[in-house]
């Protein structure tokens, strides 16, 4: 059998989830019931429809100490599958925008890390004084180094605790702002076209310090916003097609095909063959909404 695992308090997420066994779980006018709390008053985003089944329920601690519940429910839907068609766009990641589509159109502006850097800093740089006040005096650690001896557990210190809550909220604040973004870009896109063209990226390793650029890449939640773009165009029958991440859509003039290197500092596209000028970014979102109808057009 082995010993037990046990979650670590620092890494691993405050959340449990339990199944609907014969009523034990059930939406109430303003609340949820679950299994030995009874009713717990709750805000309804949604109600199910009629015929839907309740399966389970997760219950979520989030770090600003609010708490969240995810309703499972199944139900059968018939998914009508859209003809392949000219309706189509294909995405490029673009660092400062989020994407660039092959409309020539930036997706979105925001970096709502960077927004609320200055109000997060300060809370942070308050909360580290506290503690540093709190501090008598150092002990050596079992793994060497020093371990800080406090006056009193940070845990009974009440303005430390508050302090901790209110950086928590302002982390919140920004990470709510950035889904909400992508949720209504991923959702606008969906509505509107049968067939988006993405590249398979590997944003961790584009996250990477040797880049330079880890916090924009992470601010701009790219692969979220993926995720969501794929999962809301199989409901809608649509088309997600990836793009091998080695394909060369920088490299590769939109207009004549010719293949030429790039720099990376290099913001425009100026092919050596027929001489068109066109923004880099731009060229690629062309260049892979050609090959993923292409690669479509194989599937089908």
């Amino acid at each position: 059998m082995g010993f037990p695992n046990f979650k670590s308090a620092k890494r691993s997420k405050r959340a449990y989830t339990t199944n609907n066994q014969k009523g034990t779980i059930a939406l109430a006018e303003k609340g949820i019931k679950l299994p030995k709390f009874g009713i717990v008053k709750a805000k309804l985003h949604r109600l199910p429809k009629t015929g839907w089944i309740l399966k389970s329920v997760t219950i979520s601690q989030e770090s600003d100490g609010k708490f969240y519940a995810s309703v499972l429910f199944e139900y059968e839907a018939e998914i009508k599958v859209v003809p392949v068609s000219d309706n189509a766009i294909g995405l490029d990641y673009k660092s400062d925008g989020l994407y660039m589509d092959s409309n020539g159109i930036v997706g979105s502006n925001h970096k709502f890390y960077r927004e609320s850097y200055t109000k997060l800093f300060k809370a942070q740089k308050k909360l580290s004084r506290m503690i540093e006040a709190n501090i008598i005096g150092y002990k050596a650690g079992p793994k060497g180094g020093r371990v800080p001896i406090y006056k009193k557990p940070l845990s009974e210190c009440k303005n430390i605790v508050k302090q901790r809550l209110r950086v928590a909220k302002i982390s919140r604040h920004f990470a709510h702002q950035r889904l909400d973004n992508l949720h209504k870009k991923s959702t606008e896109i969906a509505n509107l076209y049968d067939v988006v063209c993405v590249e398979s990226l590997n944003m961790k390793a584009i996250a990477n310090r040797g880049f330079g650029n880890g916090k924009a890449t992470l601010d701009n939640g790219y692969g979220m916003f993926l995720n969501m773009l794929e999962y809301k165009l199989y409901d809608r029958g649509k088309h997600f097609v990836k793009v091998d991440k080695w394909f060369p859509s920088s490299q590769l003039c939109s207009c004549c095909g010719n293949c030429q290197k790039l720099a990376l500092s290099a913001r425009t596209y100026t092919c050596r063959s027929c001489g068109i000028v066109i923004d880099r970014d731009y060229n690629a979102a062309l260049n892979i909404k050609n090959e993923g109808l292409r690669l479509l057009s194989q599937a089908v």
